[in-house]
């Protein structure tokens, strides 16, 4: 199978793929689906147009953009590579086979993964997310710090965004724990990192945790890339606890909604706990059935018995 994580990189190979995840409509199902059908990158680049169509994966429009994609420079993907080398960045893509299984299971997973740490993390036998607002009270940022230390406590790998607040007490609790082991999902890439503040924080985590991003090195992010990344945290975790905000219109309550869309179990803190700001938690019970929890034990509790109804139901269709 097509690998672009092992030593030396194939450049060509990378170039040929970065420009096929360009092509418009060619989602990562269709990716798939088409290396499926040619077997390799380098058959789908030297496919007639007519194969290619009969394919039902490209349409008119797909393959004149394919043409110019084609017909363009490799300099720019293959200067990534150079980049990615130099500052050991690992890369990983949907073909590869340490591509996470969990997050190849959701509806739309990143093409491509840029890597910096313990890349054995994401297949990591159990994650959990720890997500909240950015100007939180204290003792929101003490709830997060100390679910995150506890459930690092017991062999969970923490997954968060890397933002001032809640993320970032999520992060600390996870490495201050006897674990050590966190996760942190970029909306940038990893030469321009947001926010500033938290450098400290990613260079810690790049020697003990890992590092994510499906954005090439030199991105500077954006408002829809924040917000994409939140499929990505989920995505990766068994479970996730959305901690404080202020309401469902936030980004942190876009990342419920997406978990909740992902079918993983959510949890908040419990309202007579009255961990301010406490809007979206009561959106998160009424609208998504977001478990109340005081402490770990009920996280893991609740876990597990999650765990067993999916091994139930998998039996129950001969799985």
């Amino acid at each position: 199978m097509f690998s672009l994580t092992k030593k030396p990189f194939d450049k060509e190979e990378f170039a040929k793929w970065m420009k096929l995840t360009l092509v418009k409509g060619l989602g990562p199902k269709k990716l798939l689906m088409l290396t499926r059908l040619f077997g390799s990158l380098d058959n789908i680049f030297d496919a007639a147009p007519d194969n290619l169509l009969a394919s039902g994966v490209f349409t008119a429009d797909m393959l004149r953009q394919w043409k110019q994609l084609k017909d363009a420079s490799d300099e720019k993907f293959l200067n990534v590579i150079d980049e990615c080398a130099k500052n050991k960045i690992q890369i990983t893509t949907l073909l590869d086979d340490n591509y996470p299984a969990r997050l190849l299971q959701t509806s739309a997973p990143p093409h491509t993964l840029f890597l910096r740490g313990d890349s054995s993390l994401l297949k990591a036998e159990k994650t959990f997310a720890i997500v909240g607002g950015r100007d939180v009270s204290e003792t929101a940022k003490k709830f997060a710090y100390d679910c995150a230390r506890g459930l690092g406590d017991n062999g969970f790998v923490i997954v968060s965004g890397g933002a001032k607040g809640t993320d970032t007490a999520a992060h600390r609790g996870a490495l201050d724990s006897k674990g050590t082991k966190t996760i942190c999902v970029f909306g940038t890439g990893f030469f321009d990192i947001y926010p500033e503040e938290n450098k400290p924080l990613f260079e810690e985590i790049k020697y003990k945790g890992l590092i994510v991003s499906e954005y090439l090195p030199n991105f500077s992010g954006s408002k829809f890339s924040f917000l994409q990344r939140n499929r990505i945290t989920s995505g990766l975790s068994d479970g996730l606890l959305f901690c404080a905000s202020e309401g469902l219109c936030s980004g942190t309550a876009t990342q419920v909604k997406i978990a909740y869309n992902q079918k993983i179990p959510l949890f908040c803190p419990a309202m007579n706990l009255n961990i301010p700001p406490n809007i979206g938690i009561q959106d998160a019970i009424m609208e998504y059935n977001a478990k109340q929890i005081r402490c770990v034990p009920e996280i893991m509790d609740s876990l597990s018995k999650h765990k067993r109804i999916q091994h139930a139901s998998l039996n129950n269709y001969g799985v």
